[in-house]
């Protein structure tokens, strides 16, 4: 009886060491920083490739299908371009960079995954643009005038960025993130 006891639970602690690490590898394989001197992460590479079965299997766990290369690209952002996380405590300034394309969508997910529920999203269709055809985009817990995202009180959040990508452009969104300051 002993034996099967024993037996029982290494079988069931290897089962869940390898769970565990399949689990680890699929949320991290792919992920490649989507520009340098930026704070996005971007899985676009690794989706071109025919058997990173990995990379699918994360959008999958998610309940989403993975974006089809060259007609949608997805980046997050864990961290504003200074490197500091992104906090509720803290107010946020996202501000396009260069030119941005025809759809653009950024959402403000209340984790540190995609997977987490999306809290407030501004995009192409949505957004103000200033007089020289930037936009601004205000990261603040309660409402804000102009563009506005809510963020989580107190508590780390990432962002998602969606776009149709532009013939010629890299992977990396045309937006920086500012921390303005911490309340």
């Amino acid at each position: 009886m002993r034996r099967f006891i024993w037996a029982t639970s290494y079988l069931a602690g290897g089962i869940a060491a390898g769970a565990l690490s399949a689990y680890v590898l699929i949320q991290q394989a792919g992920v490649e920083p989507a520009g340098t001197g930026t704070p996005w992460y971007s899985r676009a590479a690794a989706l071109t490739e025919t058997g990173d079965h990995y990379v699918r299997a994360h959008y999958l766990l998610a309940g989403r299908l993975p974006p089809v290369p060259g007609q949608l690209m997805e980046a997050t952002a864990e961290t504003d371009n200074d490197g500091r996380p992104l906090t509720g405590g803290c107010v946020y300034r996202i501000v396009s960079t260069g030119a941005l394309p025809g759809w653009w969508s950024i959402s403000v997910i209340g984790g540190a995954s995609a997977t987490a529920p999306l809290q407030s999203t501004a995009g192409s269709d949505t957004a103000i643009l200033q007089p020289d055809g930037t936009v601004e985009i205000l990261v603040y817990p309660s409402p804000r005038p102009g563009n506005w995202l809510k963020s989580p009180t107190r508590r780390r959040f990432t962002i998602l960025y969606t776009a149709l990508p532009r013939s010629g452009a890299g992977l990396a969104p045309a937006f920086a993130i500012r921390r303005e300051a911490c309340l």
